[in-house]
């Protein structure tokens, strides 16, 4: 995870918004996480947090 607070550049995250809170991920790219061999990205860590609680709620199909 990038502490700095700075937005993680030249990363491909298969999701376009942030599942949890749908902030557009392009510009506010903070915090990633696999899940099936995806890499989904978050607006920050709390998304994050929220999306591994229960992922396949929120995963793109």
């Amino acid at each position: 995870m990038d502490s700095s607070g700075e937005n993680i550049k030249n990363v491909q995250v298969v999701n376009e918004e942030d599942p949890i809170c749908h902030m557009k991920t392009a510009g506010s790219l903070k915090d990633t996480a696999v899940y099936k061999a995806k890499v989904y990205g978050f607006c920050s860590s709390y998304c994050k947090d929220e999306f591994k609680k229960n992922p396949e709620s929120y995963a793109q199909k």
